[in-house]
């Protein structure tokens, strides 16, 4: 009989702790790290690593950037959606925006997709838990369309979950990090040969959003004899974006 009690004493306690457990792990929503409200706006100084000289040499250009939600509307799978419009300016002249186009958010059960430049990308997805890992470019043609091959078999994953995260000397209590891509191929930074240096992660803070992002895509192409000097090709290009503000 004392065998049993204690028995039912440890099932009930192990059932306790589990259920706790599962209560503090569905806590953690999409929302929560990606709120989406209409007039919000973040505002971000944006660094656009850029090509020059016919493509042999590159230079930082730094830029504010602006996302607002515009508008509530229906993609085209009928599902609701918001739009957000990006502005831009220098970093002088504060007064004059100028439209860079939109881009498409979208809740979808247990992931959030965003569209931009007719490209599909799942962001973020549900469990939000350190190491859940999903493939974020699986809706993109990589395959039959050579410009963006490097995009293929990317897998996104989470990690410092609800961790503080430091930007322009402003600390996040609560943070999570998605590792989206970290991968090369040669010797980055060596111009005798043939390289190739694919990065991309980005950082949401909870009842923000988006707070960071880093991306870099860049090949390298030693001298030949069209061009002895060698070059980047056609589709190197890297962002780097710190939030400033926003209204939230």
């Amino acid at each position: 009989m004392r065998k049993l009690i204690t028995i039912l004493v440890i099932c009930f306690t192990l059932f306790n702790s589990c259920q706790k457990e599962t209560e503090i792990f569905r806590s953690e929503k999409i929302k929560d790290y990606y709120p989406l409200q209409i007039g919000r706006f973040i505002t971000y100084k944006l660094d656009s690593t850029v090509y020059v000289n016919l493509s042999t040499e590159k230079e930082i250009h730094s830029y504010i950037i602006q996302d607002k939600i515009d508008a509530k509307i229906t993609d085209n799978l009928g599902r609701p959606s918001y739009k957000i419009r990006r502005y831009i300016r220098s970093q002088t002249d504060s007064t004059k925006w100028n439209d860079l186009g939109s881009f498409l958010v979208t809740y979808d059960t247990t992931q959030l997709e965003v569209v931009q430049d007719n490209l599909r990308f799942i962001k973020l997805k549900e469990p939000i838990s350190t190491g859940f890992n999903w493939k974020g470019n699986s809706y993109i043609n990589t395959l039959t369309l050579p410009e963006l091959q490097y995009l293929n078999f990317w897998e996104y994953e989470y990690e410092q979950v609800r961790r503080p995260f430091t930007i322009n000397g402003i600390s996040y209590t609560e943070t999570v990090t998605v590792n989206q891509q970290n991968d090369s191929l040669g010797s980055p930074g060596n111009k005798k040969f043939y390289y190739e240096v694919i990065f991309s992660k980005e950082v949401y803070a909870k009842s923000i959003g988006l707070i960071y992002k880093e991306f870099l895509h860049e090949s390298w192409q030693p001298g030949n004899i069209n061009s002895p000097g060698g070059y980047y090709e056609a589709n190197s290009y890297g962002i780097k974006m710190t939030m400033i503000n926003n209204n939230f």
